[in-house]
This record gives structure tokens, C-alpha cells and sequence, in this order.
């Protein structure tokens, strides 16, 4: 069979459209997941200010450290979503899911390096008592190096979602992805300009406004390749 670059094209266009809904409901599984952790393990263990590693050690619970796992799997199932949006995305406008693409690739390497940092080096010391140097890695630490890569991590997914926003126009379901993908994107950036101001409370108050934002849009998106599907099964 001769190769036929129209079909192929479409073949890739519908893989996209398929993968790009299962990823948007991964996407939407974790971080509501990530963000029902956190919120339960700090009424749990209400954080504290920071007084030194010795402190951190004695307090340790190792279920402190349950909303990593499921930010850990966000991280690469955005650079997926991202992906399809990319190829889904008319020409006229591949540029800034490109470019949101590029920006999701600098997420991915930083944020699951970070949490996979706290749930294996800084666990193991602690729980082995080895606390030289810890400080500096441990997350209930706003001074430390964790709290700084969240920061500039999350703040390139907040670039990502930015630029992947022109994307989406011509329907009421496109405006609300678009607005909700610049609000996310708003405050990450936000929380970056302040955080080297030791102000990490305007920073949660931030990420308050992102984990409505950003799940929301991540559902509307897996509608969004919802109705593509449909669109292509009925023609």
C-alpha cells in the first residue's frame, strides 16, 4: 500500500485526540488527589514553624509526604496532555502549544526530581537519623532548596499553561480553558516573584486559587477531547 501522508496525519490527529482525554482525566485524578492530601495531611499534622532538622526528625510522619506521589504522576501526564494539544492545535497557532510544550518539558524535570528527593533521600535520613545537610532539602523548610525548585518548577508550568491559551478560542467551552489556563498561570507566576521576598504565605494563597483553576480546566479539557472524538466518529 502506497504511503498516503493525508491518512497518516489523520491517524496521528485522532491518536492525539484520544490520548489528550485520557491524560486530561489522569491530569484531573491527580491533582485533585494532590490537592485532598495536602489539605487532609496538614489538618493532620498542622505544620509547624521551622526550628531544625532535629525537630523535623522527632515529628517526622512518613504520611506527611502522600500528596508527592500524586504530584509526582502529574508532572508527566501534563507533558502528554501537552503533547496532544500540540497536535490537535491548527497551524496558525503551533507556535504557543509549542512553546507550552517546551515549558512543560522544564516541569517535568524538576518537580518529580524534587518529590522524588523528599520521599527518598530526605525520608531515608531522617528515618535513619543522618540529618547533616538536611535542612537545606527538607520541604517544611521555606528556605530551603525543595521549596525554591517547587517554586520555579511549578512557575514553568505556569509559563506552559500561559502560552498553550491562545489555543483556545471559537466556543463558550474553549473561553472557559483559556481564562482558567491565564488564571493558573497568573498566580504561579505570582507565587514566583514572591518568594524570593519570604512572603511563602502569599504563595499558598496562590496555590488556593490554583487548586480550583487548574483541576476545572483540566476537566473541560478531557471534554473538550470528549467532543473531538465524537466529532470524528460521526463523519
Amino acid at each position: 500500500m502506497p504511503w498516503n501522508p493525508t491518512l497518516e496525519i489523520s491517524t496521528n490527529r485522532q491518536t492525539a485526540i484520544s490520548l489528550g482525554f485520557w491524560s486530561a482525566i489522569l491530569a484531573s485524578v491527580f491533582t485533585i488527589l494532590f490537592i485532598v492530601l495536602a489539605v487532609v495531611t496538614t489538618l493532620v499534622f498542622p505544620p509547624k514553624a521551622w526550628s531544625g532538622a532535629q525537630t523535623y526528625a522527632e515529628n517526622f510522619n512518613v504520611l506527611e509526604m502522600a500528596s508527592f506521589i500524586p504530584a509526582f504522576l502529574l508532572a508527566p501526564t501534563v507533558v502528554v496532555l501537552m503533547a496532544c494539544i500540540h497536535c490537535v492545535t491548527p497551524e496558525t497557532k503551533k507556535v504557543f502549544s509549542l512553546i507550552a510544550l517546551a515549558f512543560a518539558g522544564v516541569y517535568v524535570a524538576i518537580i518529580p526530581t524534587n518529590y522524588y528527593l523528599q520521599l527518598f533521600v530526605v525520608r531515608l535520613n531522617l528515618e535513619s537519623g543522618t540529618l547533616d545537610g538536611l535542612a537545606l532539602l527538607a520541604q517544611p523548610n521555606f528556605h530551603s532548596v525543595f521549596f525554591a525548585l517547587e517554586t520555579i518548577g511549578y512557575a514553568f508550568l505556569s509559563l506552559a499553561t500561559l502560552f498553550v491559551s491562545p489555543v483556545f478560542s471559537g466556543g463558550k467551552l474553549e473561553s472557559w480553558i483559556r481564562w482558567l489556563f491565564i488564571l493558573s498561570g497568573a498566580v504561579g507566576i505570582f507565587g514566583v516573584l514572591v518568594a524570593p521576598f519570604d512572603q511563602p504565605y502569599l504563595i499558598f494563597a496562590g496555590l488556593g486559587v490554583w487548586s480550583l483553576a487548574f483541576p476545572i480546566s483540566t476537566i473541560l479539557l478531557s471534554i473538550f477531547f470528549r467532543r473531538a472524538q465524537k466529532r470524528k466518529h460521526s463523519t
